[in-house]
């Protein structure tokens, strides 16, 4: 059953367990903050829906592009320009007009596993065949492989998410040794880097950092995690001002354009409330390294494996257990987790993925259930 409702998407399975749950008591299934956006960036929106919404242009709007050009060039020192941005109606169409462009270049595409779910059906569906290079545990988590450049061929694409989803893994600085393998093999790179802020041991190299970017890459991000917009849709997608027109192209005949209110309230609020963005990522990442701290105690006790990585806001864990029995056996206790087989064949089936961007109490109330029913299923 689990196979047909829910084997290819979060939003699917989480959907199919809250039907069997007679009351929501801890949903730990999708990976959304639990914190308001600014009040600053509410403000901005409030202001802009007085605007006539009318169509933008495909690329984005140029001041929101201006904005976000700026703002990433100050979190990573490096010299993008306007043209080297575009603004899509969500991180998931980003990510379709990257693996697109893509597709006329390679024919073969490297994923590490455990990885997001979204990946293998898009590029599948554009004949992109799809290798897995296995992350590596150590005693709390999953980490990238140290031979890299064992795993990527010549004229291959690299599918890269850090930190990750599910495992919160970060490549951290070996960002630049993987450019570096990547340029000499003449293959290419899809940095999804959604959960930039989200360190708590190390630091995010991003590939934007890095030498080969313009030439090798496309970096990928989404506004729902930073700004906690994720109803919002509104995605960014940097690369080279010859991939950036192309795509444009493309996004005029797919979805035409993002949003005109909330592009005009985002590109305010990063001009305009530095300040303030600063102050809520900091709070946000704080609390989110409390909780991390507190989830991975717990899971050391009763767990078979924590599955905690250095970013993100998710555990993998593993009980002991057929994932998918326990997610539908916790769903019935009003306890929401995803079966570890949505992201990963090899290491799913007795996996599943927590997030702790949910209440702490929440999260605390949920890893015990999921302890019970554990030792319930093993006998």
């Amino acid at each position: 059953m689990i196979d047909a409702l829910a084997s290819d998407s979060t939003l699917k399975f989480v959907s199919m367990a809250k039907s069997l749950a007679k009351e929501i008591k801890a949903n730990l299934g999708l990976g959304e903050p639990d914190k308001f956006p600014p009040k600053g960036l509410v403000d901005e929106l409030i202001k802009e829906t007085k605007v006539k919404p009318t169509y933008t242009p495909p690329s984005g709007l140029r001041e929101l592009r201006e904005a976000v050009a700026e703002w990433l060039n100050s979190k990573y020192n490096t010299d993008i320009t306007m043209d080297e941005v575009m603004i899509t109606p969500s991180g998931k169409a980003a990510l379709y007009l990257a693996f697109l462009y893509m597709s006329k270049k390679v024919r073969s595409a490297l994923l590490f596993d455990p990885y997001y779910y979204s990946y293998p059906p898009v590029l599948k569906s554009l004949s992109i065949d799809v290798r897995y290079a296995p992350l590596v545990k150590n005693d709390i988590g999953y980490v990238f492989p140290k031979e890299l450049d064992r795993y990527i061929g010549v004229n291959n694409l690299v599918v890269l998410n850090t930190p990750s989803n599910p495992t919160g893994s970060s490549l951290g600085e070996r960002m630049y040794d993987l450019m570096d393998i990547i340029n000499a093999k003449d293959s290419y790179i899809i940095s999804d880097e959604v959960y930039d802020v989200f360190m708590y041991e190390g630091k995010h190299i991003s590939i934007l950092q890095t030498e080969y970017w313009r030439e090798r890459g496309i970096m990928v991000y989404s506004f729902s995690k930073v700004l906690c917009i994720p109803g919002w849709r509104l995605g960014i997608l940097v690369a080279n001002r010859e991939v950036i027109k192309t795509l444009t192209t493309v996004a005029s005949n797919i979805y035409g354009c993002p949003c005109n209110w909330e592009q005009r309230a985002v590109a305010k609020f990063l001009l305009y409330h530095k300040e303030e963005l600063k102050e809520h990522v900091m709070s946000m990442v704080k609390e989110y390294s409390r909780r991390r701290k507190r989830v991975l105690n717990l899971l050391k006790e009763v767990g078979v494996f924590p599955g905690i990585g250095a970013g993100a806001f998710y555990a993998f864990p593993s009980f002991g257990v057929d994932s998918e029995k326990l997610s539908l056996e916790a769903a019935k206790k009003g306890v929401i987790v995803i079966p570890g087989t949505i992201f990963s064949k090899t290491y799913g089936k007795e996996s599943v993925r927590i997030s702790f961007s949910a209440p702490l109490e929440e999260v605390e109330y949920g890893i015990k259930i999921l302890n019970e029913l554990a030792r319930s299923i093993r006998g």
